[in-house]
């Protein structure tokens, strides 16, 4: 059996006191599917955020295979600074992605990326960004809440 693309071992994290997260593993290998499942408030969007590498947990081990990709469509994504829907998914692209991909991704969703950001619906917003996290062809894509906003 292949070693895991990313590993999260042992998790610890607290929040003002109170633990949010005590001892939890999970492990991802080439073309599994996951999905974590719990309460509001439990601590599956902060789980998520530490196996992107975007938050730092008290203690436990996370880790990536080298060269391996990780991607990370949050809940709520930003587009503000952006004035098309193609400014916003050509800056989620790794140097040497195809630069035609932004515009076919658009495409397949629906969108033709010349859409104002602002002016998009809740989920023209989450189908950006879907194309945005796609872009560069992630080998794990960690997606939080995808369904929510589709329209």
């Amino acid at each position: 059996m292949a070693p895991p693309l990313l590993m999260l071992r042992d998790i610890e994290l607290t929040f003002g006191g109170t633990p949010l997260l005590e001892n939890a593993s999970f492990s991802v290998s080439a073309g599994e599917r996951l999905c974590l499942v719990g309460r509001n408030g439990s601590g599956k969007s902060t789980l998520l955020k530490i196996a992107a590498g975007m938050t730092e947990m008290d203690s436990g081990e996370r880790f990536v295979q080298p060269g391996t990709s990780v991607r990370y469509l949050p809940q709520e994504p930003d587009l503000s600074t952006y004035a098309t829907t193609l400014q916003y998914v050509e800056a989620g692209l790794d140097a040497g992605s195809d630069p035609y991909r932004p515009h076919y991704l658009l495409g397949q969703l629906g969108l033709d990326g010349t859409e104002d950001p602002s002016q998009l619906s809740g989920g023209g917003v989450r189908r950006a960004a879907l194309a945005r996290v796609l872009a560069p062809e992630p080998d794990i894509l960690l997606l939080d809440e995808p369904t929510n906003h589709l329209d």
